[in-house]
């Protein structure tokens, strides 16, 4: 079994669709430079796994949103090039995380197929 399941594009919009949480490892600084995918939550790979253990209520008062569920939220992990997100894939799994997606494509890939973000 894998740890996680590497998506293309058309399968993250597929997810987008479906409300999966779709967590964006890059720094603040490099959204702040490029842009975001819509609708995801930024999470730098360095404060990952401490966020992903906080506790519950912790968790939705600082993203502003419900903390995932371990068993049964489908979380998507996005970055520039999909490197720091198979990293980040990795991390949640060892937290106990199960449905767990690599956008292997990245913001590089999302910039060009879709334009208007």
């Amino acid at each position: 079994m894998s740890v996680y399941e590497n998506v293309d594009y058309d399968c993250l919009l597929a997810k987008m669709d479906r409300k999966s949480f779709v967590i964006d490892v890059r720094e603040c600084h490099e959204l702040a430079a490029t842009g975001s995918l819509p609708n995801s939550i930024n999470i730098p790979i360095g404060e990952l796994e401490n966020d992903l253990n906080l506790p519950t209520d912790v968790f939705k008062e600082k993203y502003k949103v419900p903390k995932p569920d371990k068993e049964n939220d489908e979380i998507v992990f996005s970055c520039a090039r999909g490197n720091r997100s198979r990293r980040a894939a990795e991390i949640a799994f060892k937290l106990d995380y199960k449905k767990l997606y690599n956008y292997t494509g990245g913001w590089i890939e999302w910039s060009v197929k879709y334009p208007s973000t």
